[in-house]
């Protein structure tokens, strides 16, 4: 036992620092659940790793009556959680991953029911205070979300995000076209219009110079329709011409 005011790690490094596999999908797993660093998939696998133990050995004793008690609150514990089903069993315990219990997290759900745009803005909102569970304010990214739970993450009674006009809020964010999850697709459809439209410009605007360049007797009127840019385009043609 240490002192208080040091308390013991609640989670265990890898083995080995340098692994190009596992850092790799750790890397991958912070993009995706915006995690601050490694040390919260560690704690997950922690969790995940003490689960697993914990199965294996209410397996081995199945036919001990305190382990068929201790198997039926694991199971209570984590369909409560939401990590399982309600009909599951110990081998489903085994089959858990990292993302099951990093899919529970506040951070998670809050991003997961819209209350905002990316997993990295949900994690702000609740560091300054701005969800609530139950209308308890709650600043923890990382606390596991229960099913009941789930369905009473609000945005906190004081905050201004309350607001329907709030610039933050994820709906007035998609009226901009500034949403995260399909911002790649509206920036690359919005390229395409534009691009179509400045070829479709382009080439009336091309074919136009090129007929008034192709006749020599075009008329005062047909070149003062054309703009500055098609002006000069005309006159370096006559120029060459007149060179050659």
């Amino acid at each position: 036992m240490g002192h208080p005011k040091f308390p013991s790690k609640h989670y265990d490094t890898p083995s080995h620092p340098w692994q190009k596999v596992r850092i790799e999908e750790e890397s991958g797993l912070i993009h995706q659940y915006g995690l601050k660093n490694k040390r919260e998939i560690w704690r997950a696998n922690t969790k995940v790793r003490e689960m697993r133990r914990q199965a294996r050995k209410l397996t081995a004793n199945s036919g001990d009556d305190q382990a068929q008690k201790e198997k039926n609150l694991l199971l209570a514990k984590l369909n409560r959680l939401g990590m399982l089903e309600q009909n599951s069993g110990l081998e489903d315990v085994l089959t858990m991953t990292p993302e099951s219990v990093l899919d529970r997290r506040l951070q998670t759900q809050v991003y997961l029911q819209g209350l905002s745009s990316t997993v990295k803005q949900a994690r702000q909102l609740i560091v300054h205070g701005h969800i609530s569970i139950d209308g308890a304010v709650a600043r923890v990214p990382g606390i596991l979300v229960t099913k009941l739970q789930e369905k009473n993450i609000s945005y906190s009674p004081t905050s201004a995000l309350n607001s329907d006009l709030h610039p933050v809020r994820p709906g007035i964010q998609e009226k901009r076209n500034i949403g995260p999850k399909f911002e790649g697709e509206r920036r690359q459809s919005g390229l395409a219009e534009c691009a179509g439209e400045e070829f479709c410009e382009s080439t009336q605007h091309g074919s136009r110079v090129a007929r008034a360049a192709t006749e020599p007797t075009a008329s005062g009127h047909a070149l003062g329709q054309l703009d500055r840019n098609g002006r000069r385009v005309i006159a370096l043609l006559q120029e060459a011409r007149r060179c050659a």
